[in-house]
């Protein structure tokens, strides 16, 4: 292709001259690449041997064997939030309510955490450095972790569940609030300082105008990634119907694990639906 343009005296394109061998970052970006999977498999020594493919089969068939008997109470003493429905839907409000509990946290030190808005003096700097430091201890703290540690705390049940999903998602959407508020035009809010606003009025007057869609989003996408997240809280004792879905596998009841994994399977698919065509319609 390159001699095309040379016979013709016309400038050869920069990409054409470029040999896939001379172009030797590319090459050690994917050795280096191949160094470490190998290295990562003589590390992790994958044994494979004793893996049992008709037990694995077996299982699986069992699990589309479906018990319907914990769609219902079991006995006298259950109610229909102890059915496999109830503590869906208990499940799907844990997801909200820690949303929520964490937009109220999130909301207020994003401001803070944001670069362009503490920017000035030596003191906001340093308090925009500490939010953001904090934002990202938080998010580094798995949610399963923040479950045992409430759970100790607070005692199992939904209340653990809660309060370690909200803390976590703290850190996760302050740093996604406070980049969308990085991320505005700054001619709005250059125009604002310069009649002599103040910070809580240029914030009011400059910043949310640009960032209620961005946060809607965010929240949004949240919302149904903690109602993903909250099943698998109840491995730890977060409550909800991961607590039963383990509870089901231990005692090798299958069916009514295979039922369950189900339900939250399309529970997890028509919340997506719905927050996608919520996204659609409100950004």
């Amino acid at each position: 292709m390159a001699e095309y343009f040379t016979a013709r005296g016309m400038p050869v394109p920069r990409e054409l001259e470029r040999s896939p061998l001379s172009n030797w970052r590319r090459l050690l970006v994917i050795a280096v690449t191949l160094l470490v999977l190998y290295i990562g498999l003589q590390i992790t020594n994958l044994d494979l041997s004793r893996a049992n493919p008709q037990f694995s089969l077996q299982v699986i068939s069992q699990l589309f064997k479906w018990d319907f008997r914990i769609l219902t109470p079991q006995n006298e003493f259950e109610t229909f939030w102890d059915t496999a429905e109830g503590l869906m839907i208990i499940t799907i409000f844990l997801g909200i309510i820690a949303t929520a509990f964490s937009i109220v946290a999130a909301l207020p030190l994003s401001f803070i955490g944001a670069r362009n808005i503490m920017s000035g003096n030596p003191i906001s700097i340093a308090i925009y450095v500490a939010v953001r430091l904090v934002f990202t201890i938080i998010r580094s703290i798995d949610v399963l972790i923040l479950v045992i540690i409430t759970a100790v705390l607070l005692g199992i049940g939904n209340a653990a569940g809660v309060i370690a999903l909200a803390f976590h998602n703290v850190g996760v959407l302050g740093k996604l609030y406070s980049e969308a508020i990085e991320g505005i035009d700054p001619g709005p809010l250059e125009a604002i300082t310069a009649t002599g606003a103040n910070r809580l009025q240029v914030i009011w007057t400059a910043v949310l105008p640009q960032i209620i869609n961005p946060f809607i989003s965010f929240t949004i996408y949240r919302l149904d990634t903690n109602v993903r997240l909250a099943p698998i809280l109840g491995l730890v004792g977060g409550g909800g119907i991961g607590f039963i879905l383990f509870q089901a596998i231990n005692l090798f009841q299958y069916g009514a694990a295979g039922l369950i994994i189900f339900m939250i399977v399309i529970t997890v698919a028509t919340m997506d639906f719905a927050s996608a065509q919520i996204r659609r319609r409100l950004v």
